[in-house]
């Protein structure tokens, strides 16, 4: 009898172990299914733009008014690209009530190594939707955390503030 006990225990055992290794593989198995794979240079994520990440400053500051529709900018790739900013891609703007936040991107680079002098400036004009207004012209580069202790976001993205 004590000899059927120690059996019964070890097929208890063998069955609770094997049901703890199927409900660790599936775990694995649906947590590997959601995983973020990490996006290389340009891929799109959804709700954000395409591209490489770019950075702008105000190249007619002095000419613009709160009627004007239309932006000089001047954009520089924001990685290291060995001087080259490259294509610009057609910038995105979003209006809000005291803020125009204007994202501008450019073409992602081929693989490789760059060095990181910087990069040259590409002027670009943007079509505001609406008049400027009474509102602050806002780098959505400065919206990542990530690049809030880069010389990008020194002045907190703001590029002009009326």
């Amino acid at each position: 009898m004590e000899g059927g006990k120690v059996v019964d225990m070890a097929k208890r055992n063998h069955a609770q172990r094997a049901t703890l290794t199927l409900v660790a593989c599936s775990a694995l198995v649906v947590a590997g299914c959601g995983t973020a794979k990490p996006q290389p240079e340009g891929s799109d994520t959804p709700g954000e733009a395409a591209g490489a990440p770019g950075t702008w400053e105000l190249l007619n500051a002095g000419d613009m008014t709160a009627e004007s529709t239309t932006l000089q900018l001047g954009v520089t790739r924001a990685s290291c690209a060995g001087g080259v900013t490259g294509t610009v891609l057609e910038p995105v703007v979003q209006t809000a009530a005291g803020r125009i936040t204007i994202t501008a991107n450019v073409e992602p680079m081929p693989p490789g190594g760059y060095t990181c002098q910087s990069n040259n400036i590409v002027p670009v004009t943007v079509q505001l939707p609406e008049p400027v207004g009474n509102r602050e012209l806002f780098d959505a580069i400065c919206l990542d955390s990530s690049n809030l202790t880069t010389a990008f976001c020194v002045d907190g993205g703001i590029r002009c503030q009326p």
